[in-house]
């Protein structure tokens, strides 16, 4: 009689636990700059860094930090409008702000909504992808809200984006319906 031992393949999955809420905010009015970014092979995981990173050398990270008026500073990604025939998604970078709309900027008013909140730990970008890529493989698999007529949008505390405890935000807009 021949003994054999199986011994099962071992998967290592990286698990990130995220902290989540809802929360209704008043509406708020966003200045910034956009771009069109093309979502063919998942590009706009590569275009939408560099976005950043142009605004940053170029000056418009520092304007939009100086025209902050909100009370807990930040800077906002927001997802507009997604084109399906091109394939192609607006992305936007945006601080809140009451002052006088720079030259060249764009503003967009967000209605008063509910959201859903998750808190992205890490730094960036890789925690923010991270986070999406838990809301759309577990999050909105468990939790089936309907989603509200606002733009999906990424929130940038102050502070070291390079930081193992950096702070990010995802806020998705919901229906407040959800039944299990």
């Amino acid at each position: 009689m021949l003994n054999l031992k199986v011994v099962p393949k071992m998967q290592i999955l990286e698990r990130h636990k995220y902290s989540w809420k809802l929360e209704q905010k008043d509406s708020f009015r966003l200045v910034g700059k956009s771009i069109i970014v093309s979502c063919e092979n998942n590009l706009h995981f590569k275009k939408i860094p560099e976005f950043w990173n142009e605004c940053q050398r170029n000056g418009i990270f520092a304007k939009l930090v100086s025209i902050d008026t909100a009370t807990t500073k930040g800077i906002f990604g927001l997802f507009g409008t997604y084109d399906e025939q091109l394939n192609e998604i607006e992305y936007s970078i945006m601080t809140i702000s009451n002052q006088k709309l720079p030259q060249g900027f764009i503003e967009i008013n967000i209605p008063t909504a509910t959201w859903a909140i998750f808190d992205c730990r890490g730094s960036v970008p890789q925690a923010i992808q991270k986070g999406w890529q838990y809301l759309n493989e577990e999050w909105l698999v468990k939790y089936p809200f309907e989603h509200a007529q606002c733009p999906e949008i990424e929130w940038y505390s102050n502070g070291n984006v390079y930081d193992n405890d950096y702070l990010s935000q995802i806020w998705i807009p919901i229906k407040h319906s959800y039944r299990e």
